[in-house]
């Protein structure tokens, strides 16, 4: 079983400096090894003749020489192996790690680990992209690189005392002490708006997570269905609802107290200590309102899985949801209104409400009971008829729903609900179980007849 423990650090004006200062030579480097990867690349795609020499590194590039590694020009690409005597890109550029500290000696400052997992960080990087998951990677700006990690068995802990090789015994806030049977697993050092914190992931191999339950220990009816939405965050299909935090009166004067922070700090003098100020004021009220908001998550998430065998929710594009209106051109050369100033107050409040962030937390905490979550393909969700199956744009008017068919009426978002939990069963082959009864006061439409 694998665990995620955050505390937070109390280091000296001496420590938390170092720390800055491996932040910065750690962008550097990374952002320089980037840059390798992606001249390699280019230089195997299309060869310059002749000799050339890269002023920086001193190297020769021609096309029998630049074609030996379309991952790393810097470091030896070959290894003593007959078997695979290729290196891999993460071996090439960590073989530079020496000759790094001896032409720049202040990199001799930083744990060799912490550069190797900078490293590893890189290599994650592409090795995701590779299999889709994510985009192409970039260099990193300064307010987008802020940790480092540590590799197994280098930190220690005693009592409230943390060591950070490198950077010495620091004190903590033990507010969680480890428990017993678990060992660190690795150790990320993480600057935040509010402060330092260290992020330990520990592990217990004795204690196994519980085995995903089988289509045969699947209850019917302790199956949940979850339709995720703005207003109501998640509508269960037994008739729950979790109500959006983001609608409450305390989260909108937040809300427009961080939008004043934000005017006044953009009025202040670029590279004045004033806007610095008022800026590090507008992140630590985002930090705050993340906290409370993954919190949320957390209950959520924990009220979902009591009673659960299985959870479904919608497989939404939520990227595609916030993706910006087609321009529409016009005879005269110019555009028209195409809607996208009304989209980005939707785009707004589908960012508040965190769905993807909320499934993740969910997905944990069913893990650790063997509860499955999951995914199917939300079209029609919210217009389908439960009872007759019959699909219509009419049915839905608001968030009441109402069968132009049958006549059947319930919730529009628990109807979704509904739905994607039948399509849950049927994607686990298990046959659903007698509707429920209307739940909740529904007022049924006026239907006309045809």
């Amino acid at each position: 079983m694998q665990l995620g423990y955050v505390y937070k650090l109390k280091p000296s004006l001496q420590q938390e400096d170092t720390m800055v200062r491996w932040l910065d030579m750690l962008l550097a480097q990374y952002n320089y090894l980037l840059k390798d990867r992606n001249d390699s690349y280019e230089q195997v795609k299309s060869p310059k003749m002749g000799d050339y020499c890269d002023l920086k590194s001193r190297g020769e590039a021609c096309p029998l020489t630049c074609s030996v590694s379309k991952s790393s020009s810097v470091g030896y690409p070959w290894k003593k192996s007959k078997r695979n005597p290729r290196r891999s890109p993460y071996e090439i550029q960590s073989s530079t790690l020496p000759v790094l500290k001896k032409q720049r000696p202040w990199y001799k400052q930083i744990h060799s680990t912490v550069l190797q997992q900078m490293l590893r960080q890189l290599d994650v990087a592409f090795s995701k992209f590779f299999k889709g998951e994510t985009k192409y990677p970039k260099p990193k700006r300064r307010s987008r690189f802020r940790s480092f990690k540590y590799s197994p068995g280098q930190v220690k802990i005693d009592g409230n005392q943390i060591y950070l090789p490198g950077i010495g015994w620091m004190s903590f806030f033990n507010s969680r002490p480890i428990p017993d049977g678990f060992t660190m697993k690795s150790v990320t050092v993480r600057r935040k708006s509010r402060g330092w914190f260290v992020s330990i992931q520990i592990e217990d191999k004795s204690v196994p997570l519980p085995p995903i339950k089988t289509t045969k220990e699947i209850k019917p009816d302790h199956v949940k269905g979850c339709d995720l939405g703005i207003r109501k965050l998640v509508s269960v299909s037994n008739g729950e609802i979790v109500q959006n935090p983001s609608n409450s009166k305390k989260y909108k004067r937040q809300a427009r107290r961080l939008r004043l922070r934000q005017r006044s700090a953009s009025r202040k003098k670029k590279g004045s200590n004033n806007r610095k100020k008022l800026f590090s004021r507008v992140a630590s009220l985002h930090e705050r309102v993340t906290n409370k908001r993954s919190a949320y998550h957390w209950e959520v998430a924990k009220n979902l899985t009591l009673g659960s065998d299985a959870i479904v929710f919608e497989d939404l594009n939520i990227k595609g949801m916030k993706s910006r209106c087609k321009p529409k051109p016009n005879e005269n050369g110019g555009y028209e209104h195409n809607g996208q100033s009304k989209k980005r107050g939707l785009n707004r409040v589908i960012s508040d409400a965190a769905w993807g962030e909320l499934i993740k937390k969910v997905e944990v905490v069913a893990a650790k009971s063997g509860i499955p979550v999951i995914k199917v393909n939300p079209r029609h969700t919210s217009q389908q008829c439960p009872n007759c199956h019959h699909i219509s744009a009419d049915n839905r008017k608001g968030e009441k729903f109402v069968c132009t068919e049958c006549a059947y009426h319930d919730d529009a978002d628990v109807n979704g609900a509904v739905n994607i939990r039948k399509r849950g069963l049927e994607k686990l082959g298990i046959d659903p179980i007698q509707l429920p009864s209307v739940r909740g006061k529904v007022t049924p439409m006026e239907t006309t007849a045809v």
